[in-house]
């Protein structure tokens, strides 16, 4: 029996070109060298496949029905390489990646849209998806792996994941314009007494520190409307239902609108924080996408708001 693995890529692609052409001569200048070179190598193949490929009336290379036969199953091969070659270069030209972002509300109400939009911009064939929802809900989708990539609330649970702080910022008060606390240059707790605030849901981190900070001044804070979002925090001070102790990166969104971000004189953080699935690699349009939203960040703190500290982890 002959050794079919004796059998090479180069004996196929000149078999090939032969079958293509039709002719050693044409097989050889498309090949790139000589004639006697396309003739030996057929020779070689077929005294290694064991087949007779070609008849040679008169020096012509006729093909046999062995030879039509296997040249439809060296096309289907060619055809895989032609599809693996336009699978890379589809995923050099990032053609076909897809990004998927988890997102928090209060990062999705404006930085993510900012960075988003730069990303496109700088990756115009790259596709994104963002999913935003509750950390609990993000935690699961990255874990299912249904995003590449979440942003979460310093209360999520992290276990299972690949997770570092993303980001500490200070929190501000945010007036209309109009108030009289808009003329000051920072706000005390003292400041907030009897005044109608619109605070976050009683089991986010930063509202129960906020609360906790009331209590130690012995003040009863007058919450008139809770909402689990930032931005519907900022949406109702606009509306005059009160004001807020808010995400500085969510209030800056409102300010064109006619509020202003009033910095804390008291110590009240808001934070995030970045995770990954540990069994997905961390692509590089992620990397660079977390590296744009950091930058957004920067940009977006407000004018005068105390930073505690841009985290980069």
């Amino acid at each position: 029996m002959n050794d079919l693995k004796a059998v090479s890529a180069r004996q196929v692609e000149v078999f090939r070109m032969v079958m293509r052409l039709g002719t050693a001569n044409r097989a050889a200048a498309a090949l790139h060298v000589s004639q006697p070179a396309v003739t030996q190598i057929l020779q070689q193949f077929e005294g290694r496949s064991g087949l007779k490929l070609f008849e040679r009336p008169k020096g012509k290379l006729v093909p046999t029905p062995d030879a039509h036969a296997l040249m439809e199953a060296v096309e289907r091969v060619y055809d895989g390489l032609d599809a693996v070659q336009r699978k890379i270069e589809a995923l050099q030209s990032h053609e076909e990646t897809v990004l998927r972002i988890g997102s928090m509300h209060a990062l999705a109400a404006g930085v993510i849209p900012w960075a988003l939009a730069e990303f496109q911009r700088n990756y115009p064939r790259i596709r994104c998806q963002l999913l935003v929802d509750s950390s609990k809900l993000l935690r699961e989708a990255l874990i299912q792996g249904l995003v590449d990539l979440a942003l979460l609330g310093d209360e999520a649970d992290t276990s299972g994941l690949i997770s570092s702080p993303f980001y500490q910022v200070a929190a501000v008060c945010i007036v209309p314009a109009t108030h009289p606390l808009a003329r000051k240059s920072s706000l005390t707790i003292e400041d907030l007494r009897e005044v109608p605030l619109v605070g976050l849901s009683a089991l986010d981190p930063a509202q129960r520190r906020l609360e906790q900070v009331f209590a130690q001044a012995d003040i009863d804070p007058r919450f008139v409307i809770e909402t689990p979002y930032s931005a519907t925090q900022c949406a109702l001070v606009l509306a005059g239902a009160g004001l807020a102790v808010t995400n500085p990166l969510v209030a800056r969104e409102y300010v064109a609108l006619g509020l202003r971000c009033v910095p804390l004189a008291f110590n009240l953080p808001f934070r995030a924080l970045l995770a990954f699935n540990p069994r997905q690699a961390q692509a590089r349009a992620a990397q660079e996408f977390v590296s744009l939203c950091r930058r957004q960040i920067a940009r977006s703190l407000p004018d005068g708001a105390p930073i505690e500290g841009l985290i980069r982890s």
